[in-house]
């Protein structure tokens, strides 16, 4: 019988795909901060809005979910998290809101409370520990026209214990063209914050990509003023040296400086891109120091990981091979933004000739965008993870020279 090892025994601290624990947390201070400077106004009733951006992979909910984790750690509030993944209706995302909030009340509400809010139906399945909210169309409809008067409602006769409720709804990006949501959410800020009989002690955090979100200020200007605001970018080399160096730690490991060196050039400040390189790199060691080889193999296992997984049906709408290769060449000589005629600087003949396909071929895709004013020859990947699939494949046949 053969003898090896299956690893079973072994735990990762890298976890791809989900927010980063609290307990590895870095940088984000002055972004954590300017979100706490209205929690206090918040606890006084005065309703706050916050709208998080960032791109793909750039830490929004990792973010979000620290600044909950704290409220509920050192200060007394309740933290509910709502996603609006893949959601494009208004009454789903009301139905949602209600849900998570129904998954943090006393058992006694259903037998006290709950026809007198959300009427006599049948739409509580009750599924171990979980609470799944399942109104009818003509019940959607209505809890929508009345979300303001339900929620205050809900909040004041259940949630009255707690000084504050901090309530994040991520992923809003399916909402973003809908003119509805926006005359929906401004009919209920303007009413909380106009009407006397409302008594919230509220604060409610949006999670969007910055283009979304300038989608919906562009359907109505006075949107964009309801809200606090903060875009998010990469995270300084300094902060992710830290977090391999914990994190690996944490289970008894450590980095070869050129190995460091290696995770940190290659996640370029994507908290999404450190946990895919982290979480290859420690299941190619085999022991407790990481050199700089099984740094390279964690990173190229990553990159491959990530093609297959996160952009594979982006890469595979490229087609041509003269697309790829510029491509790869942006990656080869670390190029995030650039003017077309600095680009043609590293293009073979062929390669100069399909570049204004290229371009409009890239903006069509979503892997580049435009910038700057407009015609102004000046583009950029459209978030981070593009960027580093295409230059740790540029040099992937390099990286350990």
């Amino acid at each position: 019988m053969m003898n090896f090892d299956l690893s079973i025994d072994r735990e990762s601290p890298f976890q791809p795909g989900k927010p980063v624990s609290p307990y590895f947390f870095k940088g984000r201070h002055a972004s954590i901060q300017k979100i706490l400077r209205y929690y206090n106004n918040a606890c006084n009733c005065d309703v706050q809005h916050f709208f998080l951006t960032g791109k793909k992979g750039i830490g929004k909910t990792s973010l979000a979910e620290f600044v909950k984790q704290y409220l509920e750690d050192n200060k007394n509030a309740l933290g509910i998290y709502v996603s609006n993944k893949g959601q494009h209706s208004l009454e789903n995302l009301v139905t949602s809101i209600f849900e998570a909030f129904l998954n943090n009340v006393e058992k006694g509400f259903f037998e006290r409370n709950f026809e007198g809010l959300f009427g006599s139906i049948e739409s509580v399945e009750f599924m171990g520990t979980k609470i799944r909210f399942k109104p009818d169309e003509e019940t959607s409809r209505d809890l929508v026209a009345s979300f303001h008067y339900i929620l205050n409602e809900l909040i004041n006769d259940e949630f009255d214990d707690y000084d504050c409720i901090f309530l994040v709804i991520d992923d809003i990006n399916g909402l973003s063209q809908q003119e509805e949501f926006v005359n929906w959410y401004k009919r209920f800020a303007d009413t909380i914050e106009v009407d006397g009989s409302f008594e919230l002690p509220l604060y409610i955090l949006f999670a969007g990509y910055p283009e979304k979100f300038d989608n919906l200020v562009l359907q109505d200007l006075s949107f964009g003023r309801i809200f606090h605001h903060e875009e998010i970018s990469s995270l300084e080399n300094t902060d992710v040296r830290e977090f391999f160096i914990n994190a690996f730690d944490s289970v008894g490991m450590k980095c070869e400086d050129d190995a460091l060196e290696l995770l940190v050039l290659f996640s370029q400040g994507s908290p999404l891109m450190m946990q895919h390189i982290g979480d290859a790199v420690f299941w190619k060691s085999d022991g407790e120091i990481i050199t700089k080889e099984t740094a390279t193999i964690g990173v190229l296992n990553a990159a491959n990981e990530l093609g297959s997984k996160q952009i594979r049906p982006d890469l595979n709408r490229i087609g041509s091979k003269h697309y790829i290769n510029i491509l790869l060449k942006l990656g080869k000589h670390q190029i995030y933004s650039f003017q077309k005629s600095e680009l043609e600087e590293y293009l073979s003949d062929d390669e100069k000739g399909v570049l204004s396909n290229f371009l409009a071929k890239m903006i069509k895709i979503g892997i580049l965008n435009s910038i700057g004013v407009k015609n102004s020859g000046e583009y950029e990947f459209s978030n981070i993870l593009y960027f580093t699939y295409f230059m740790i494949k540029a040099n992937e046949g390099e990286v350990l020279t």
